[in-house]
């Protein structure tokens, strides 16, 4: 794990400006969320700490290392998309060991460790099953596996709830949340859904139009928003979401 840092980070494509200053932190072991409407720059921002877009300007580190101009395979990164992208032609436990296979992991330990996420998650029984005959939650599930199996310095987790349906999320929001807390794993989860964000992240950073427009807890965030945007973008009319009072 590391403590991630972003320097004034700024991308551009052409004329359009994507990521516009953006400076944060995330604590070793923290899960940050980023929030925002669709061309926000969350993922960008996401894309740019994989590796996966070089920064216009800024600078990005991992602990105190330099990680700007860093490939993605040599940042040590897990990451899970919406789209899963799972190798159909391998089965769900070949699928979580390869990320250490290509690091050179010894056979046996990375079986070890695949086994051991893929209980964890609650699919253990599923380690020999071809991934194109799973449901969707089962698939997500395959790929946090993976993701974690490398033992990344940061987790990034790009909209992976997305196309789930509304029950399927609830309980994946709570276990996926749990299993990252019980980890450790610093984490960047970057999804449009504010409830999402609420309960899984320790802190919030609402973006807007390649800026962000406020910094905080959850309860800061809902309860003390900083600006207008943040204001309208927050409200949320979910029964299901309320903060629980600290007691004792």
């Amino acid at each position: 794990m590391s403590t991630i840092t972003i320097d004034d980070l700024t991308k551009r494509f052409g004329e359009t400006t994507a990521i516009d200053g953006v400076s944060l932190s995330i604590d070793d072991g923290e899960i940050l969320g980023i929030v925002g409407p669709s061309g926000c720059g969350k993922t960008t921002t996401l894309r740019t700490i994989g590796g996966f877009e070089t920064p216009t300007s800024g600078r990005i580190l991992f602990d105190d290392d330099d990680v700007t101009r860093v490939p993605p395979e040599r940042r040590n990164v897990g990451l899970v998309f919406q789209s899963y992208a799972l190798f159909d032609n391998m089965t769900v436990r070949e699928n979580v060991q390869f990320g250490p296979k290509m690091q050179g992991v010894p056979r046996q330990e990375r079986r070890d460790r695949a086994d051991r996420l893929l209980s964890m998650l609650g699919i253990g029984d599923l380690s020999d099953r071809d991934p194109s005959t799973l449901s969707g939650g089962q698939q997500q599930r395959v790929g946090l596996a993976r993701a974690l199996a490398v033992e990344p310095r940061i987790l990034l987790l790009d909209e992976p709830m997305t196309g789930l349906d509304a029950q399927l999320k609830r309980r994946l929001r709570d276990e996926i949340g749990s299993l990252l807390t019980e980890l450790d794993v610093t984490a960047l989860y970057v999804t449009h859904d504010q409830v999402e964000a609420m309960e899984m992240c320790d802190r919030i950073a609402v973006m807007n139009d390649g800026h962000v427009e406020q910094l905080g807890s959850p309860r800061e965030v809902y309860e003390s928003p900083a600006t207008q945007f943040v204001s309208e973008f927050i409200s949320l009319d979910y029964p299901e979401f309320a903060f629980v009072e600290e007691t004792g």
